[in-house]
């Protein structure tokens, strides 16, 4: 009986020293799995965002950020011309027209600048696209003499003849984007990549 008796007081000393282990145990994974979240957070915290940078701009850079609002009155609504196609039969385009904001250029599609008249309406008429392929790429083969036709929905075609073609014209003179005193239809895209090289300006006055 008192070696049954010692057994059993040493069974309980071993129990209890097996649940010290355990619990310091324990303890000892809880720091790791802390220690491991907080890492993991930190890196987390320390990751960027890929930045993408600025789209090319066909004719004017975007507007600078302003501290204050502005106190400019906005604009009205341009008037609807839904349905616009421009075309250049001789080199190939044929795009629909939409209202532009003046610096970015949709795909596939030609931007009308905004202040400037529509085509038929008595002033200069300003439309502007990408140079790519299936744009305004292929005004790089622009000549005098080409034609441009301002197609309707309804069927009515105004016709214009190419009068002036500038290769490169330099980004610092807008006299283009100035007001016209008839009508006439002014093509510009970019001749490069970088915003401030020169454009491809085309000419068109009514046959």
């Amino acid at each position: 009986m008192a070696r049954l008796g010692s057994g059993d007081g040493g069974g309980r000393g071993t129990l209890r020293r097996r649940g010290a282990l355990l619990a310091a145990g324990l303890v000892g994974l809880a720091f790791v799995a802390a220690a491991g979240l907080t890492v993991r957070e930190h890196a987390f915290a320390h990751r960027s965002v890929a930045h993408v940078g600025p789209t090319a701009h066909i004719i004017s850079p975007p507007p600078a950020p302003s501290a204050a609002p502005s106190q400019t009155p906005t604009p009205p609504p341009a008037v609807p011309h839904d349905g616009l196609r421009i075309r250049m039969p001789e080199i190939g385009i044929d795009l629909p027209i939409v209202e532009g904001d003046g610096y970015d250029a949709p795909l596939y599609k030609a931007a009308h600048y905004p202040g400037t008249t529509w085509p038929g309406e008595g002033g200069r008429s300003v439309i502007y696209a990408h140079a790519r392929v299936g744009m305004f790429g292929p005004l790089f083969g622009g000549r005098v003499g080409q034609h441009i036709d301002i197609a309707a929905p309804n069927g009515e075609v105004r016709h214009y003849t190419v009068r002036e073609y500038y290769p490169r014209w330099p980004i610092a003179d807008t006299r283009w984007l100035q007001p016209g005193d008839h009508d006439q239809v002014v093509l510009i895209t970019c001749t490069t990549y970088n915003y401030n090289d020169p454009r491809i300006i085309v000419v068109g006055e009514p046959d």
